[in-house]
């Protein structure tokens, strides 16, 4: 549901409270080891807390915000919809925290299929016995390939899927990088795999806008370690372009309608690092009912 304007946005705040403020504190982002390359903020401590993506292997383990499980968005009402209104970065400039990261995704993460398995070339066939709990068409859904377990090498890989339109059979190859770091997106869209393609999507077939369930993975050579495939919604993004400096996007007022956020998203970011080291991430988001 669209929100209706600048007259929603102000009462939901102003008049009738229907908001809620949420502050994000990310003791240190994933280190990607080289610079240029995505992070997922699941796997480090802060808030909201760590998440393993723990679950059986191969399995699709849908995910549910509450509380401090994905970036809480407050409370739901009955007859409204809520939406973001504003996103506040910022990356202090303290000791490795010198740069900052440029890029930051706010997604909501639908589900994961966990422990794939880097060392495997046969064919990894995928449990969807469960499915997608929130944007179930698939339309905007992505695939990001997060290190679970430390991998060794560059190897091409394969996803097999059902796209949006609920056709199975779709497939892509691209190149696995090579992520040494648990928490580092694992994905190219290039053919080589270098710094200047990393991406934390993996591509579609042509013709496709998303992706409903992953029915199949396969590596062309072993790369080491474990990688869990996760189905993303991306929402909103932000750069930020100095460090100690805050960057704010307010919704509704700069052209970007304020993204809708539907009940039960578990909202976390990926980050793309312009160093190579750790470093922290602070946010605030404010949210509304209406």
């Amino acid at each position: 549901m669209a929100l209706s304007g600048f007259s929603a946005i102000g009462q939901a705040i102003h008049d009738t409270g229907k908001y809620h403020y949420q502050y994000v504190y990310k003791v240190a982002t994933p280190i990607p080891g080289t610079a240029g390359f995505f992070v997922d903020m699941n796997q480090t401590s802060g808030s909201p807390k760590y998440n393993a993506f723990a679950g059986t292997q191969f399995a699709f383990t849908p995910l549910a915000g509450s509380g401090n499980g994905g970036v809480y968005t407050g409370a739901n009402i009955s007859g409204s919809s809520k939406h973001l209104v504003s996103l506040q970065v910022l990356n202090p400039s303290t000791g490795a925290n010198t740069v900052p990261p440029d890029h930051i995704i706010l997604s909501d993460y639908l589900g994961f299929y966990p422990l794939i398995d880097g060392d495997d070339t046969d064919l990894q066939i995928m449990d969807n016995t469960l499915t997608l709990p929130r944007y179930v068409s698939g339309v905007g859904v992505r695939v990001v390939l997060i290190v679970q377990a430390p991998m060794n090498i560059t190897a091409p890989i394969t996803i097999t899927y059902t796209n949006s339109e609920g056709v199975a059979g779709r497939s892509v190859t691209f190149n696995l990088i090579a992520g040494v770091n648990i928490g580092v997106c694992a994905t190219a869209a290039g053919t080589n795999g270098l710094t200047q393609n990393a991406t934390p999507f993996a591509p579609l077939d042509n013709g496709d806008v998303g992706v409903r369930a992953i029915e199949s993975i396969q590596l062309g050579s072993g790369s080491g370690g474990f990688f869990c495939a996760a189905l993303v919604s991306p929402l909103a993004s932000i750069m930020t372009l100095e460090s100690g400096v805050a960057v704010e996007e307010v919704y509704g007022i700069a052209g970007q309608l304020p993204p809708e956020i539907i009940e039960g998203a578990y909202l976390n970011f990926l980050i793309k690092r312009s160093g190579s080291l750790a470093g922290r991430l602070q946010a605030e988001l404010v949210f509304i009912n209406s």
